[in-house]
C-alpha cells in the first residue's frame, strides 16, 4: 500500500543516489577550464562548467516549447 511516507522515503532514496552520481561526477571531472564570453575570462572546473552548459540547454529547451505551443494557428487564407 503506497502511503505518504512511502512516497517520501523513496524521494529520499532517489536524492541520495542523485547526489552520489553528482559527487563522483564532480570529482572526476575536477580539471580546470578557462572559458571566455564577451570578453569575460572565468576558470572553473569542468564538472561545473558542463553542468552549466546542460542547465542551460534545458532551459532554452523549455522556453523554445513554450514559444512553440504558444504560437496562435496560421490565419486562413484571404477569399475562404
Amino acid at each position: 500500500m503506497r502511503t505518504r511516507i512511502s512516497g517520501i522515503r523513496i524521494a529520499l532514496i532517489a536524492g541520495v543516489l542523485a547526489l552520489i552520481v553528482l559527487v563522483i561526477f564532480t570529482v572526476q571531472n575536477a580539471q580546470a577550464v578557462k572559458l571566455s564570453f564577451l570578453g569575460a575570462q572565468v576558470r572553473l572546473s569542468l564538472a561545473v562548467a558542463l553542468l552549466m552548459a546542460t542547465a542551460g540547454t534545458a532551459r532554452i529547451t523549455q522556453v523554445r516549447r513554450v514559444i512553440h505551443r504558444g504560437r496562435p494557428a496560421a490565419p486562413a487564407a484571404p477569399g475562404r
